[in-house]
C-alpha cells in the first residue's frame, strides 16, 4: 500500500529536529563579546591617544567603549564609532560588522542627526547672533521631534536583528554646558536653551531604547557641574579648541572615564 505523502513529511518533521539543534547559548562566566557603535562622543574625540588605523574617526584609547572592554576582559572587541557618525552611518556602516555572537552593545548616536556640531558654532562661539542661534536650535528642535523617533527606532529594530542576543545599552548625552555663571561660550540663555534641548534629545532616546528592551545609560547626573564654564579643573567637556575645531564640546578623558564608564558600566550589570 502506497503510504501517503502528507503523512511521509509529517514522519520526517521529528528527524529534522533532532539533526539541528539550537545553537548552545555562551557559558554565563564568558568573557564578553563586546561591540561599541556611535559617533564622537562613543569614538572618544578630545580624548586623545587616538588609534592612527582609525582615521578621521577618531577613536580613542581613553573612550568608555574601550576602558570598559579592558576593565571586562572582553574578546572580539568591536570599536565601530566614528566622528560624526549619524543613525544612518551606524546602521548602513558599522552595524553590519557587529557579529550574531556578540553578547554586549553599546550605542551613543543621535547628536549629529540634529546636527548638535552646527548650534554649538551658532550658538556658543563668538559674535554670533541671537537670531542665528535661536533658528539653528529651532531647527535641531523640529528634527527631534518629527525625524529623528522614527530613525532610532528603524535603528534599534535592526540593532536587536544583528545581535539578538546582546544586553543593549544606549547611551544619552551630558550638559555641555555649566549655566548660572560668566562665561565667554555663549550667553547664559544661550546655555540653558542647549540644555534644554540636551535634556528632551535624552528623554527621546531614554524612550525609544527602553521600548526596544534596552538599557538606558543617564550620564547626565555624573557630569553635573562639569561642563564647559565650570572652572579651570571642573571642566570634563572640553571648550573651544583651535585650531582642532572638530574636538571642540566633547568629553575630557576625564568625562570619559568619570563620567560615561561608571553609567555604562552599571547599565551593562545583570539583566
Amino acid at each position: 500500500m502506497q503510504r501517503h505523502p502528507l503523512l511521509a513529511a509529517l514522519a520526517a518533521v521529528p528527524l529534522l529536529l533532532c539533526a539541528a539543534p539550537a545553537a548552545a547559548a555562551a557559558p554565563a562566566d564568558a568573557p564578553p563579546r563586546y561591540a561599541a557603535l556611535g559617533d564622537s562622543y562613543a569614538a572618544g574625540v578630545a580624548a586623545g591617544a587616538y588609534d592612527p588605523a582609525a582615521g578621521d574617526c577618531h577613536r580613542s584609547a581613553n573612550a568608555y567603549p574601550a576602558l570598559w572592554a579592558a576593565d571586562h576582559g572582553a574578546t572580539g572587541f568591536l570599536a565601530a564609532a566614528c566622528n560624526g557618525a549619524t543613525t544612518a552611518d551606524v546602521r548602513g556602516g558599522q552595524l553590519p560588522k557587529v557579529g550574531a555572537d556578540t553578547t554586549v552593545l553599546t550605542l551613543t548616536v543621535g547628536g549629529n542627526d540634529l546636527g548638535f556640531a552646527g548650534a554649538a558654532a551658532d550658538c556658543l562661539q563668538p559674535l554670533t547672533t541671537e537670531a542665528r542661534c535661536a533658528a539653528t536650535l529651532d531647527e535641531s528642535g523640529h528634527r527631534l521631534r518629527e525625524e529623528l523617533p522614527g530613525r532610532l527606532s528603524a535603528l534599534y529594530d535592526d540593532v536587536r536583528t544583528a545581535a539578538p542576543r546582546a544586553r543593549v545599552v544606549v547611551t544619552g548625552y551630558p550638559h555641555l554646558l555649566r549655566t548660572g555663571t560668566t562665561c565667554l561660550i555663549g550667553t547664559d540663555a544661550r546655555r540653558q536653551r542647549f540644555n534644554a534641548l540636551t535634556d528632551e534629545l535624552d528623554e527621546l532616546i531614554r524612550r525609544e531604547a527602553e521600548a526596544h528592551g534596552f538599557a538606558f545609560a543617564d550620564v547626565r547626573t555624573a557630569f553635573e557641574g562639569h561642563g564647559v564654564c565650570a572652572g579651570a579643573g571642573r571642566e570634563w567637556i572640553t571648550g573651544i579648541v583651535l585650531p582642532r575645531l572638530w574636538e571642540s564640546f566633547h568629553p575630557t578623558p576625564e568625562g570619559q572615564s568619570l563620567g560615561y564608564l561608571p553609567a555604562v558600566t552599571a547599565a551593562t550589570g545583570p539583566r
